[in-house]
């Protein structure tokens, strides 16, 4: 599979171009270096308030129904996400209407107004997904996990913001906080699609000629030191089943470098597919869940191994137990060639399938770039997953599914005192 073009526009913004005659469908993405990292704490949330509002009127279409109805004339499938590093925001189109998605996206990114009735009206939206999120466990207990993980600082805070905070914001503050971050130097554009590169460039430089430049804000410096398992339990009343989430603390991408991979297929190993080993002690041969998701997430200087379920309110210490049980047989008993191998094509084919379309390509090499300035082709990626021994497992295993590096939360209607995990603890020690 060939590797996309990076280009640097007139302004200074990096741009990567994947022009192909297969993708029957354009994809325009931007990320831009901002989020929670890039936040104090008395505009905790603002991030992902002025994502909101790019939506909300540009100045060639202040009235955001005009807007929505241009992306509608271009088929556009468009939408915006905000994480603790990186803000993104995408169009996807037609072929034809790749030069009019970029006029669109630009304008909204370049020309936002930030009217105060639409800042009132997001700011209800934003308390109600507050709420929603605090209503609903499977959700909330990842808020209270990452606060529990990374304590009072912004790899710890709600990328939503607080209540308080976000009632707080006002225009100016808004308004100062996009000046500073949607920069030359924070800004990167993506396109994957059929389109005619030359005429592409000529709408970039159009539409971004005379982008903003200034220095951003520096990305706060996380603290990721632990020495000692860390538990929190939070009862309440009103939920039927207990909901568990058991977080073990990792090094970030610019620390794992090549051992990303060893820990990614520790990660397909476990919880990747129904005869994973965790999906068939606890969902499979057990019954004890109904929900279960296992997964990692690595942020630049920092990460997460994650383990979450639901289960019945009186099986509570038995499913951790099973859990942390399954863990030590990772590191203590031998793992057999085909299951390593399974493991192996199913973490292959997830691989391939983010490059099936011009939306996957567009995020596989931009985020690629993004933390490493280099284009990894997929190819070489499943070369260093191929290469990955038992002993790789086992080294991972051991670094990550140990007692210091543990955060382990609770939601049920139970306290502390009914709650005893230790029993499940004494596999990990």
């Amino acid at each position: 599979m060939k590797l996309p073009q990076l280009l640097k526009l007139s302004s200074g913004i990096k741009t990567i171009l994947y022009p192909s005659k297969s993708l029957p469908l354009s994809t325009i993405l931007i990320l831009v270096k901002t989020g929670t990292d890039y936040e104090k704490k008395q505009n905790n949330g603002i991030s992902h308030f002025i994502e909101h509002l790019f939506f909300k009127g540009t100045k060639n279409y202040p009235d955001p129904n005009i807007l929505a109805v241009e992306l509608d004339k271009i088929g556009a499938d468009y939408n915006a996400f905000t994480s603790y590093e990186y803000t993104g925001y995408y169009i996807k189109t037609l072929p034809e209407f790749t030069e009019k998605g970029i006029e669109l996206l630009g304008d909204m990114l370049t020309n936002p107004i930030f009217d105060e009735k639409e800042i009132e009206k997001e700011r209800g939206v934003i308390l109600e997904e507050i709420k929603f999120v605090h209503d609903t466990p499977q959700y909330y207990i990842f808020d209270e996990g990452l606060k529990l993980l990374y304590g009072d600082q912004p790899a710890g805070w709600p990328i939503l913001g607080k209540e308080n905070i976000i009632k707080s914001l006002d225009r100016d503050d808004i308004l100062n906080y996009f000046l500073k971050q949607y920069t030359n130097k924070n800004m990167m554009i993506i396109i994957a699609g059929n389109f005619n590169k030359n005429n592409i460039l000529k709408t970039l430089e159009k539409v971004f000629s005379k982008f903003r430049k200034s220095n951003p804000y520096k990305k706060a410096k996380t603290k990721n030191y632990q020495d000692r398992l860390r538990l929190k339990i939070i009862q309440r009343k009103d939920i039927k089943q207990a909901h568990i989430l058991i977080l073990f603390r990792k090094r970030g991408l610019k620390d794992l470098k090549e051992e990303r991979f060893k820990e990614k297929l520790l990660t397909s190993f476990l919880g990747y597919g129904f005869s994973s080993r965790l999906f068939k002690i606890l969902r499979q041969e057990l019954g004890l869940t109904y929900y279960l998701k296992i997964d990692d997430t690595l942020f630049y200087d920092r990460g997460y191994f994650y383990i979450q379920f639901g289960c019945d309110l009186d099986k509570i210490n038995f499913a951790l137990s099973k859990t942390m049980e399954e863990l030590k047989k990772i590191k203590q008993e031998k793992i057999y060639e085909d299951e390593i191998e399974k493991s192996k094509t199913i973490l292959k084919n997830n691989l391939l399938s983010t490059v099936e379309t011009s939306m996957d390509l567009a995020s596989f090499y931009g985020f690629e770039y993004f933390y490493f300035n280099r284009f990894i082709s997929i190819e070489e990626n499943i070369k260093k997953i191929e290469k990955i021994k038992e002993k790789d497992l086992k080294d991972a295993a051991n670094k990550i599914l140990n007692i210091k590096n543990l955060n382990c939360i609770v939601i049920s209607p139970f306290t502390k005192e009914k709650i005893d995990i230790s029993k499940s603890l004494k596999y990990l020690i």
